[in-house]
């Protein structure tokens, strides 16, 4: 059944409602969860108003979840979905992270970001096209956030209804030329507290970053929608998730293309 625009709404204020409180959102019957995502895409954008206007965050790009069978089978989903990146849940590393509710993962992933804009009405877009459109890649890592619980159940349009299940983004260096790295198959490691907890490598995302970032090039564009000059994509985690707990001292080392460190300082 189709839901209003009130109804929409709505649930988007139930969804930040949760976050901004602290309070666990327990997952439905599967019969009674969102099955739909577009009208879960509808409650996220509702969602993406109220933050803008009511709490003043600014979007600086997307994430994409779901783009390597590790992550699918993690959330038992078939397809990736994507969210929003914001301005207040994003730091540089090297960084220190408070207590901030309902991290549950750590994801190393390989970001671009987009040089120009890209006119929606151009699509389909290969990897090459993206490749060809990117200012610089970077070496990342997401956090996974959301208050579904247990969250691994929820299902794709539940998650991505509460913007894909964002909860922090660390931001590695820039590098403007990548010509001599190899970002599909030069290894990249997750450590914990000095102990390797996963490999990966960037060929684990579907098609690779510039392949991911077609694919959401592509699903914006079914909107009517396109990818803008300066945004950042953070394409999809290259190894297993990693559960996030207090005192980690964390490191993702891509290698050439950098690395990213954090601490979880709570108790």
């Amino acid at each position: 059944m189709a839901l209003s625009s009130d109804e929409i709404s709505s649930r988007a204020r139930k969804l930040l409602d949760h976050r901004f409180r602290r309070m666990a959102n327990q997952v439905l019957p599967e019969a009674e969860r969102l099955a739909d995502i577009n009208t879960a895409y509808a409650i996220q954008e509702a969602g993406d108003a109220i933050l803008r206007s009511e709490y003043g965050y600014k979007p600086i790009g997307f994430k994409i979840a779901g783009t390597n069978p590790a992550s699918r089978a993690h959330l038992k989903i078939s397809a990736p979905f994507f969210g929003r990146l914001y301005d207040r849940l994003t730091t540089s590393s090297p960084a220190t992270l408070g207590d901030i509710p309902f991290l549950r993962v750590h994801e190393p992933e390989i970001a671009i970001q987009i040089d120009r804009d890209l006119d929606p009405a151009h699509a389909p877009f290969s990897a090459e096209q993206i490749e060809a459109a990117t200012r610089a890649v970077l070496p990342a890592i997401e956090i996974i956030g959301t208050p579904f619980e247990p969250w691994a159940q929820a299902g794709a349009p539940n998650l991505a209804s509460d913007n894909a299940a964002f909860g922090y983004w660390i931001m590695g260096t820039p590098i403007r030329d990548w010509s001599r790295i190899d970002l599909l198959d030069g290894p990249v490691t997750l450590a914990i507290n000095g102990e390797v907890k996963e490999t990966g490598k960037g060929r684990n995302v579907d098609d690779g970053a510039f392949g991911a970032g077609a694919w959401l090039a592509d699903t914006l564009a079914a909107a009517g929608r396109g990818l803008k000059a300066g945004e950042y994509i953070t394409t999809g985690s290259v190894t297993p998730p990693i559960p996030v707990a207090p005192d980690q001292h964390v490191i993702a080392d891509f290698g050439p293309l950098g690395r990213v460190e954090l601490r979880t300082r709570w108790t």
